[in-house]
């Protein structure tokens, strides 16, 4: 069985799976950041570490961006309004998290 019939097919595919491997990518220099109290020998080692992953982080970040704002292109939708649109939903969705649990603080 064929999925992919149209070149937006395969776009739509292709940037799908670019944004999960990234996102993957991702979860392991945060794994490492997370992990640092307990694997560097002192505080300057410590910082070290950090600061590489923390750069390694932000090119796994602005690679998945790339790739929403990828398919952002292709889906004829605003990369900027998408990013607003994010905005105002985390918005609601701590208003409502904090109305649920209002002795919980918010991520």
């Amino acid at each position: 069985m064929e999925l992919i019939f149209t070149e937006l097919h395969e776009a739509l595919f292709l940037h799908y799976i670019m944004l999960t491997r990234q996102l993957a990518k991702l979860s392991d220099s945060l794994l490492h950041i997370v992990r640092l109290h307990n694997r560097a020998k002192d505080a300057q080692q410590k910082k070290a570490l950090f600061e590489g992953y923390r750069r390694y982080a932000q090119t796994e970040l602005a690679d998945s961006n790339l790739q929403i704002k990828q398919l952002c292109r292709h889906l004829d939708l605003s990369f900027e309004e998408t990013v607003k649109m994010g905005d105002e939903r985390d918005k609601e969705k701590k208003a409502e998290f904090q109305k649920k649990y209002p002795n919980e603080s918010w991520i």
